[in-house]
């Protein structure tokens, strides 16, 4: 019996794993949806979205404060040095919120390959020289050539341009045009273009070689064309790009300049102005 008894709890352990095997098949099921409210999850709280959108409107308004600042003062030329210095807190306002952006990406070529105006240079002084327009904008040359426009435009296919636009005596209209070819600057000419300059220059920087500036003489250059002066090589350091604005720091000075776009996109009041450079540099120069 106990021999009997010992065979059957044997059967019984070897026979239980073949019980399971032959029972019914368990159906395979596609795992249930996550509740919608567990799929919010992955998104960002919603408080990180707040202070996003908080912070671009922070910017809108540092912007417009920015603009009213420079409002009056000849493009930084009749600043005062209260309101140069609190101009130089908002730029490094922005700067600091825009760090780290790289501004060749795709999506900031809009911003960057456009038409702007020249809105402020924050040189402490232009008595001789200005460093956008260059003597044009120094205190002799703003009295004979009185500016009425000043633009830079770093355009597709590599160009870029400089332009100041004058009333000669107040008068005879006229204009001065640097035009060029703008590359992204490499790490030797990065440091080159620094020369002497404490502040060190970004990879956001672009090299530009100037021809010799055009002066035309008339609307478009039909009085008289010149071509004067030598040619020249900057560099440029974007430190901020939005809709409306244009930063730039000069890689060896460090000066900041603000160029503004929404004054001369289509159908805004220089937007027909700030296209006349193209007039200047298709005459042929007297004596060329």
């Amino acid at each position: 019996k106990k021999a009997g008894g010992m065979w059957a709890s044997a059967l019984l352990v070897a026979s239980a794993p073949a019980l399971l095997l032959q029972g019914p098949a368990l159906r395979l099921q596609r795992p249930a949806r996550l509740p919608r409210s567990t799929a919010t999850l992955s998104q960002p709280p919603a408080d990180s979205v707040d202070r996003g959108r908080g912070a671009l409107v922070d910017q809108r308004f540092t912007e417009l404060d920015l603009l009213g600042l420079i409002e009056g003062t000849d493009r930084g030329v009749q600043a005062t040095d209260e309101a140069r210095s609190r101009i130089a807190a908002l730029i490094a306002d922005l700067e600091d919120g825009w760090r780290g952006t790289d501004v060749f990406a795709p999506a900031q070529e809009p911003y960057l390959l456009r038409r702007t105006e020249v809105a402020y240079v924050g040189q402490a002084s232009s008595g001789r020289a200005n460093a956008a327009g260059g003597k044009y904008r120094g205190r002799v040359g703003r009295l004979l050539f009185r500016t009425t426009a000043l633009f830079q435009h770093v355009l597709p296919d590599a160009v870029a341009v400089n332009v100041i636009q004058f009333k000669l005596l107040g008068l005879l209209p006229g204009a001065a045009v640097l035009p060029g070819r703008w590359a992204v600057a490499t790490a030797d000419e990065r440091v080159a273009l620094q020369r002497n300059g404490s502040r060190a220059v970004s990879p956001n920087t672009v090299a530009v070689d100037f021809d010799a500036p055009r002066v035309c003489f008339g609307r478009s250059g039909r009085l008289l064309t010149l071509q004067i002066g030598p040619t020249s090589r900057v560099g440029l350091d974007t430190t901020y790009l939005s809709e409306r604005l244009r930063i730039c720091r000069g890689a060896g000075s460090g000066v900041p300049f603000v160029f503004r776009a929404d004054t001369v996109a289509d159908g805004a009041p220089l937007a027909q102005a700030s296209q006349q450079w193209r007039d200047c540099v298709a005459r042929r120069p007297l004596g060329k």
